[in-house]
């Protein structure tokens, strides 16, 4: 993998970066070890509910994500693909609800996005979930056409939970085989400071092609102020003409927006062994070397801020190199941000391989220009260790994050553990992990270059309410004749 050599920290940006994380931390020094979250309450979540294709992967379901409503800690929503396509997509995106704080969920296939359930496009990939100040939730998902070149970034709309969905509302489509719509992400504006309040924005990966070179692949965002019905033009958060991935924006209280992101620079192509870096509708052809690539994190993480709701984007200052770590054999490990909804503090947390083990790091930023020195989350980075997805969530200054942590690769493929880390003083130290839920058996899961958990997990917070969502593959049981079984488990949890 190939990747632009990161600018270091300068000193004046870390002076001011410890005089504000003084200010945001009064009594923050040397914090004791954090009491673990307690698990009030873990099980399956989604497991296969749409039938197989021809060329599918039956009894999968994998890459998660999961969302909290802001008028419901109670309430929160799902999502994850449903049967995988090894070569990209599945058949159909599967939803899951709960309205008792994930004691039960309920899940189904969404209606109107792909061919096996009243939609039009072949496949369906990358489900992300937001809910809006109202509790409107929203879902965000990529379509796909593997045999012609139809792509889009599709959004449907609940207003009961999750338990039904409108007709998708397209923020971007494309017929181009020189253009391919991937990776897209959905936030909203929920501040009630912010003069964009219950604004939802898209955010996604054109890659651009001429014939079968390929261009560029920046990150391109549009906006709708009517709840996903009409969608404006797209603006560019990076230069057109760059190479990058995977947008995880967060917003201030005053509406400006930082996203963050992977980018290899002017005229540099995405590698090909980066998690998710290829469009899925292409992979099949540019994902061939991904199997035997080593653990190589090179990826640098950028962000950049709009302060007028998406139309214009300031350059791109370092957060983190050595952000792109996966381990061998295993396609996953997109980092992941968020934004602490009471001290206003943004916190970005990755995977960067050195040998062969994966080290999880986290950084913090008051201002989205101004980042920590990365600060080390995991335990026990010993040779044959491995850490394989990430997610980052905080409240009041207390910083959760989840990840698998991979033993025994050898092993045909090894085994995952799901563990959660602790910060209570602001991301500046981390205790001992905790370890949640079944131990997960690689041998079993869904393929994609590699074996596949998902490029992401999921994890949510409200008051009193910590959310988890990954992917568990385990032995087939009886009834089944696939040699693949992998659900998508939860955990809720007290902080």
């Amino acid at each position: 993998m190939t990747g632009r050599i990161a600018r270091p920290l300068l000193a004046v940006q870390l002076a001011f970066l410890l005089v504000a994380a003084a200010a945001a931390w009064p009594t923050a020094a040397a914090a004791a070890a954090p009491d673990p979250p307690v698990v009030v309450s873990q099980g399956q979540v989604i497991r296969q509910d749409i039938a197989s294709q021809p060329g599918s992967e039956p009894d999968t379901v994998v890459e998660p994500h999961v969302a909290v409503s802001p008028t419901n800690k109670n309430d929160a929503i799902a999502a994850a693909h449903d049967s995988r396509f090894p070569d990209g997509g599945a058949v159909d995106i599967s939803v899951a609800w709960t309205a008792d704080a994930g004691k039960s969920w309920h899940h189904q296939p969404v209606q109107g996005i792909t061919t096996a359930a009243g939609g039009t496009y072949q496949r369906a990939s990358d489900p992300v979930i937001a809910f809006g100040p109202d509790g409107t939730a929203y879902l965000s998902v990529l379509l796909i056409d593997v045999t012609g070149c139809r792509t889009a970034v599709a959004v449907l709309r609940s207003s009961d939970g999750g338990q039904t969905w409108s007709t998708p509302f397209y923020a971007h489509r494309s017929s181009d085989c020189n253009y391919s719509d991937d990776k897209n992400w959905i936030v909203v504006d929920n501040s009630k400071t912010s003069p964009h309040r219950g604004r939802v924005y898209q955010f996604w990966t054109p890659f651009r092609y001429n014939g079968d070179t390929y261009l560029s692949a920046p990150q391109a965002v549009r906006w709708s102020d009517d709840k996903a019905r009409t969608w404006s033009a797209t603006t560019y958060v990076t230069p057109i003409d760059h190479g990058s991935q995977n947008s995880q924006p967060m917003i201030l209280p005053n509406g400006h927006i930082v996203d963050t992101y992977y980018d290899f620079g002017p005229g540099g192509a995405v590698p090909d062994i980066v998690p998710g870096a290829q469009p899925e509708a292409r992979r099949p052809q540019l994902h061939r070397n991904a199997t035997a690539a080593p653990i190589d994190a090179a990826g640098t993480i950028y962000a950049s801020t709009s302060a007028d709701g998406g139309k214009t984007w300031s350059t791109g200052t370092e957060v983190a190199n050595n952000a792109g770590g996966y381990a061998d054999g295993v396609r996953c490990c997109l980092f992941a941000a968020d934004i602490d909804s009471v001290t206003h503090v943004m916190y970005a947390a990755w995977e960067g391989g050195v040998g062969d083990t994966d080290p999880v790091y986290e950084s913090f930023s008051t201002d989205g220009t101004h980042w920590s020195s990365p600060i080390r989350v995991s335990r026990g980075d010993v040779s044959g260790v491995q850490r394989v997805n990430v997610d980052v969530v905080a409240r009041a200054g207390t910083v959760y994050v989840t990840y698998g942590t991979r033993t025994k690769p050898a092993q045909s493929g090894g085994f995952v553990q799901q563990q959660l880390s602790v910060s209570t003083n602001g991301g500046r130290s981390f205790g001992p992990p905790t370890s949640i839920g079944p131990r997960s058996v690689l041998k079993y899961a869904a393929q994609a270059g590699g074996y596949f958990p998902g490029d992401y997990i999921g994890a949510a917070i409200a008051p009193g309410r910590l959310y988890l969502v990954w992917a568990v593959s385990s032995t087939p049981p009886p009834y089944s004749a696939s040699k693949y079984h992998q659900i998508i488990y939860g955990a809720t949890l007290r902080p």
